[in-house]
């Protein structure tokens, strides 16, 4: 066995997974995660006012679920409450729900995307305007049906750049889609020059492609130019359905390597059991199902595009715009992370009505 060989091997079992397609003692249960999300979910509400609740609480079937977007909320107004009209000491509670569902790591990028629309608010003017497009304030909370142990119910966070879905049957619970962007991408004046948010992504995938052989970029490549925008984005859940570009058999093992780091940067955003459950999902689907495409030139200075996308995994990268979407360098990313066959938790529920209600 080579040293790459050697590398990939010890990746996957860290990750819970064998190349030969099996949970190495990966616990699959999420009831940790899903009695924690109940109990801070309830804590949260609980500090509501009956009014309060009443715009924020929603049936569990409602539109509300999939109306997200990663526009400004003067573009696409949200429902629920917003961040904007809460205590301090129900901000505290919304953070710790936030801190119930993700890792250290996707908090961290998770609240500094919307502190970066702070940062955004300054650079545009408009914290001088009555009625802003960015800020802080302006990142909304809903839940679609109250915290239960029995009955299906979930909750979203929604703003400009960020989308948080989290979907809970029983014991079980569902994080996708999940849609993170940054603009800038890189602050590059005042005290923040330097700060990227999701710099990992960026590297990650670049270092994938550049790592590729000539007759493997041309594979992967599916575009000379990036798309305008992510193509599974709000609204657009079933945009894409074939995989395209280059299969994960034909990686070598360092590529491989790579490709697996890549998915795990936005696996490990959530809490530890339920990564290991999605990259269980996506081991046990098949790598051999995984595809890795590009499109545009390879960066850093021109607009480009990846995508990941095999039965249980779907993600899109696009580093497409210039601020504010106007000429200029290129400093404006957007991201979906997506299960195709659970985003909403519609597997989770599928299963709940089937066993629970003899549903076909």
């Amino acid at each position: 066995m080579n040293l790459h060989s050697a590398f990939l091997g010890a990746l996957l079992l860290a990750t819970g997974l064998t190349s030969r397609g099996i949970a190495a003692d990966a616990p699959s249960a999420t009831a940790e995660t899903a009695s924690v999300l109940r109990a801070t979910a309830a804590a949260f509400l609980e500090s509501l006012t009956p009014e309060q609740r009443r715009v924020a609480i929603f049936p569990s079937g409602d539109p509300e679920r999939k109306d997200w977007s990663n526009l400004p909320h003067t573009i696409h107004p949200r429902k629920g409450i917003s961040i904007g009209e809460l205590t301090p000491a129900q901000r505290i509670k919304a953070h710790q729900l936030l801190q119930a569902g993700l890792s250290s790591q996707g908090y961290l990028k998770a609240s500094g995307i919307m502190q970066l629309d702070e940062v955004l608010l300054h650079l545009s003017g408009q914290d001088k305007q009555e009625k802003p497009m960015f800020g802080l304030r302006h990142y909304w909370l809903s839940f679609l049906g109250e915290p239960s142990d029995g009955k299906p119910w979930g909750w979203q966070l929604d703003g400009h750049h960020l989308a948080l879905n989290f979907s809970c049957t029983g014991e079980q619970v569902a994080m996708t889609p999940q849609f993170m962007g940054s603009d800038p991408h890189e602050v590059r004046d005042g005290l923040h020059a330097g700060w990227r948010v999701l710099g990992a992504e960026d590297d990650k995938g670049l270092a994938l492609m550049r790592s590729l052989r000539p007759e493997q970029r041309k594979r992967a490549l599916i575009n000379s130019q990036a798309p305008a925008d992510v193509l599974t984005g709000p609204g657009k859940d079933k945009a894409l359905t074939k995989p395209e570009g280059l299969p994960f058999s034909e990686l070598d093992d360092r590529q491989k390597t790579l490709l697996l780091a890549l998915v795990d940067e936005y696996v490990r955003n959530y809490r530890p059991d339920l990564a290991t459950h999605q990259l269980d999902r996506i081991n046990k689907s098949g790598w051999d199902k995984v595809h890795f495409a590009w499109a545009g030139p390879i960066g850093p200075t021109d607009p480009y595009y990846y995508r990941i996308h095999g039965p249980a995994v779907l993600i899109e990268f696009d580093n497409n715009h210039a601020p504010g979407r106007k000429d200029g360098p290129i400093n404006h990313i957007h991201s979906v992370f997506r299960d195709p066959q659970n985003d909403y938790g519609e597997d989770l529920l599928g299963r709940h009505l089937r066993e629970s209600h003899g549903a076909k």
